[in-house]
């Protein structure tokens, strides 16, 4: 079980009675608002905190950021997007959209309206669900004593307005109220009749439909409304340069977030409940099936953006008509479509290949919604099995072996692998031209960028790598370093290979038994395993996040990072789509592109052979690739293996 949250109330002065019997009516807005037909606003001492240290701008920048992420009240909730915004071209708002017209506002005496927002909730599960539109409008008001309104408010109103006419219309996640209000008062911090209080005071605000009761769950809710606003303000105002997450730039930075969730929600309701119930790993299907699908989402709206390729669920009835598919089931559609070399979802796209694919769960779904490729693995996995054959056909049981490891070998007369046939020269597991996915693979992570340029040095492809487990070039574990702080590091002459545990000790003083301090170690554990944390760059994660981009940059990437929206602490991508100036790639400027072949292969063998200093060389860093891949090849899994060394 999770360990629950203190809460940020003065619990002290809750009555601990239901809600219901504590309701009084409103304060501010009774005067105008509250009428025999539409009823009566009501508040309570327990929706209300004295005493807080914040100001107005403090609450209405926390609003604001709760406006577009509901999901940090409702777990039921995916987003909010906005649909009008009379400060649309406000810098630091978000653009207006779909013109939705929002709600009329209301006269509150006191104060005036000085913004208005219309949003619609996103549910996580449209057929559970459906989305809601919603009318926020802010008000401000200023004591006498301000006057001028020049300085800032010290009275800040929100009303949240549902577009519904009848209770019936609310879908479950929303308070079953016609209306709600959030006030944040620091003029007159308190209310008539509690006594004087230093600092601001946060009240809840409620119209509730006619007849209708206050129940448990109400309570619940509007209770949680109070306690998250003022945990997030809190939270907001203690962060610190030291603190302040260094991946906050890099969420929803490469694809816009609605893009990808609504794909994943399509994915998920099309292929979830399918590859779940047929799952035969041992592992729990939901992780490994959601994590694909989110992925897969990502990739696909990034392709859309990067090859102007749509899924094959977005071919126009149009087309499908043009090519005879009218009537057709989809998976005869996708199967047709996949032959048909025009077809608007395939003609700009070059196929993609998985490398260490695993389950080829992600294969699996790319493949269904239209995109061609394929994925290999050190071994065959009992998913496969349950796979169509057309499907299986593109997964395949196979040990890379990196070109410059396989050059080693050969020049020293050794064999590859013994134990399995090996591939020099004959056509590859991928064409030239393709995308690599790069999804927890392991040994195989930081070869990611080196393969996408040995695959074709004038022209390396674009990849996505998600990195997981830290290992070094020679496949052996190892923990990398901080690399901010380390890079004389990584030009060590030093031949002693440093073992994963050695390393991870040296770096982590808190493992030593004398000297630490378990509540201290398990905190910082905690904290380095989130990609918010400062302490995340210190963990063997991050260092390997940035040991992956050091080197994608170094072989000549303008890398991109961004967090991915999946199910995994795993969840940072490292891109590699766009390339420097192909002069400073090649760390020159004068030669031809007879020769920058060459001068790529040359940049990426120096790579090879400094990162190799810490495994005893090259050639004993090629023995220890190939020894573990005998491992992997004698150890489970069945079918013929291929070895390949790809140039």
């Amino acid at each position: 079980m999770g360990k629950t949250k203190k809460s940020q109330r003065d619990v002290a002065r809750l009555s601990g009675k239901p809600l219901c019997e504590t309701l009084e009516p409103s304060f501010v807005l009774r005067t105008s608002l509250g009428t025999e037909e539409e009823g009566q606003w009501v508040t309570s001492p327990d929706l209300t905190e004295y005493g807080l240290p914040f100001s107005t701008e403090d609450v209405r920048s926390t609003t604001f950021f709760l406006l577009a992420n509901p999901g940090l009240n409702s777990t039921v909730l995916f987003r909010a997007d906005i649909l009008f915004d009379t400060d649309a071209h406000r810098e630091g708002s978000p653009e207006a959209g779909d013109c939705t017209a929002p709600l009329p506002a209301r006269d509150v005496p006191g104060f005036e309206l000085s913004r208005t927002i219309a949003r619609r909730l996103i549910p996580r599960n449209p057929q559970l669900d459906r989305p809601l539109d919603q009318t926020c409008h802010f008000y401000q008001a200023f004591s006498p004593a301000v006057g001028t309104g020049k300085a800032e408010p010290d009275r800040f109103l929100i009303l949240y307005t549902p577009h519904v006419s009848r209770r019936e219309e609310l879908p479950y996640y929303h308070p079953m109220l016609r209306s709600l209000a959030f006030l944040y008062d620091v003029s007159s911090p308190s209310a008539p009749t509690e006594p004087k209080a230093a600092g601001g005071v946060m009240s809840l605000h409620f119209l509730a439909w006619p007849a209708e009761r206050v129940h448990n769950r109400l309570e619940r809710t509007l209770s949680k409304l109070l306690e998250v606003q003022i945990r997030l303000t809190r939270g907001r105002l203690a962060e610190t340069p030291e603190t302040r997450s260094p991946y906050a730039p890099i969420k929803d930075n490469v694809i816009p977030r609605h893009r990808v969730q609504d794909t994943y929600t399509r994915l998920k309701t099309k292929h979830a409940a399918d590859l779940c119930s047929r799952w035969v790993e041992s592992t729990e299907p939901s992780k490994h099936v959601f994590e694909d699908l989110g992925v897969a989402a990502f990739l696909i709206e990034l392709w859309r953006e990067m090859y102007c390729c749509v899924p094959v669920d977005e071919v126009q009835p149009s087309s499908r008509t043009e090519r005879g598919l009218e009537g057709e089931t989809e998976k005869s559609i996708e199967r047709k479509l996949s032959s048909i070399s025009d077809s608007v979802s395939l003609s700009t796209f070059p196929g993609f290949v998985d490398i260490a694919c695993g389950n080829g769960v992600l294969v699996y779904i790319l493949l269904q919604e239209g995109y061609p490729g394929r994925g290999f693995d050190a071994r065959r996995r009992k998913t496969w099995g349950i796979f169509p054959a057309s499907v299986q056909e593109h997964l395949r049981e196979e040990i890379y072996i990196p070109k410059p490891f396989a050059d080693e070998m050969s020049s020293s007369g050794a064999s590859p692998l013994n134990s399995v046939e090996t591939h020099t020269g004959t056509p590859p597991t991928f064409p030239k031209n393709t995308f690599i996915v790069s999804n927890h693979a392991d040994e195989l992570t930081l070869w990611t960028p080196l393969l996408a340029t040995l695959l074709n040095p004038t022209e390396p492809q674009p990849f996505l790598a998600i990195p997981c487990c830290s290992h070094s070039l020679s496949g052996a574990r190892y923990r990398y370093p901080p690399q901010n702080s380390t890079s004389s590091n990584n030009n060590n002459n030093n031949n002693n290979h440093t073992s994963f545990q050695e390393s991870h000790d040296a770096n982590n003083p808190e493992t030593n038994s004398a000297t630490g301090d378990l509540k201290a170690l398990r905190a910082a554990k905690i904290a380095a395993s989130e990609p918010g944390s400062a302490a995340f760059n210190k963990s063997s994660y991050g260092a390997l996040t940035e040991k992956l981009v050091a080197l994608a940059t170094e072989v000549g990437y303008a890398v991109e990072k961004t967090l991915l929206r999946i199910p995994s602490t795993r969840n940072i991508g490292v891109l590699g789509r766009f390339r420097v100036d192909q002069g400073s790639a090649r760390g020159d400027s004068g030669n031809e592109n007879g020769d920058e072949k060459e001068d790529v292969l040359d940049r990426v063998s120096a790579i090879v052979a400094k990162e190799c200093v810490r495994d005893g060389g090259v050639n004993l860093a090629a023995r220890t690739w190939a020894e573990r891949a005998a491992e992997l090849t004698a150890g489970g899994g069945s079918g013929q293996r291929h070895a390949h060394s790809h140039v």
